[in-house]
C-alpha cells in the first residue's frame, strides 16, 4: 500500500491560509518527492501574520503567481484514494485540507490518516521532545525544517525507519502492532 506523507505552512492562523505544500510518497519501500509547489491563497485570508512569516520565511511576493488550491488539488487527487496519508502534528495539516476545501467549495476528500507524532511517541519514548525536528535528530534525518518538501519528506522517513526497526513493512501492520490510529477526513 502507498503511504503519502503531506504537510503545510500558512500565511496566518487561517488554516485555509495554505501557501506552501508538500506530498512525499513511498511505494514498495521507495521514497520519492511527488508535489512540493507554492500556493497562493484566497483574498479572503490572504495576508501575512509575522509570526508565521518568521517561522518558514515565506512572503506575500513569493506566492503571487503561484496557483490557488483548486489546481494544487487536482494534482492530489490521484492520490486520495490510493494512499494512506501520514503528517507530523496531522490535525493541523488535515485541517488544512478541510478548510481550504470548504472555502472553495469544493468536496472533501476521504483520506485515511495517522500522525507521527503518536508514531514517534509510541516507538522512540526516549526522545524528550517529539517535533519533527527532534524527531529528526534522533533518526539521523535531514530537514529543512518548515519547508513543506522537506518537511513531508521527513515525516515519510520517519515511517520508514520505524519500519526497519519494527521489521514491518505493510503500513497498516506496523499502525495495529504499534497501537496507532487510523483516522479518517
Amino acid at each position: 500500500m502507498k503511504i503519502a506523507a503531506v504537510d503545510f505552512e500558512t500565511a496566518n492562523e487561517h488554516p485555509a491560509s495554505i501557501i506552501s505544500i508538500g506530498v512525499s510518497v513511498m511505494e514498495d519501500g521507495m521514497l520519492e518527492r511527488k508535489v512540493e509547489t507554492l500556493i497562493r491563497p484566497k483574498k479572503s485570508v490572504y495576508y501575512f501574520r509575522r509570526g508565521n512569516t518568521m517561522i518558514h520565511g515565506l512572503h506575500a511576493q513569493d506566492v503571487k503567481d503561484a496557483p490557488e488550491w483548486p489546481e494544487v488539488y487536482g494534482q492530489l487527487e490521484p492520490y486520495f484514494e490510493e494512499c494512506v496519508w501520514a503528517a507530523h502534528n496531522a490535525s493541523f495539516d488535515m485541517g488544512c485540507i478541510r478548510a481550504a476545501c470548504r472555502m472553495y467549495d469544493m468536496p472533501v476528500p476521504h483520506l485515511r490518516y495517522f500522525d507521527t507524532v503518536e508514531l514517534s511517541r509510541r516507538v522512540y519514548p526516549q526522545i524528550p521532545h517529539h517535533r519533527l525536528n527532534d524527531v529528526c535528530d534522533y533518526l539521523h534525518i535531514d530537514l529543512d525544517h518548515h519547508q513543506a518538501g522537506s518537511d513531508a519528506y521527513a515525516c515519510l522517513m520517519i515511517v520508514g525507519c520505524t519500519m526497519t526497526l519494527a521489521g514491518i513493512y505493510d503500513i497498516e501492520e506496523l499502525l495495529k502492532q504499534c497501537g496507532i490510529r487510523m483516522y479518517e477526513l
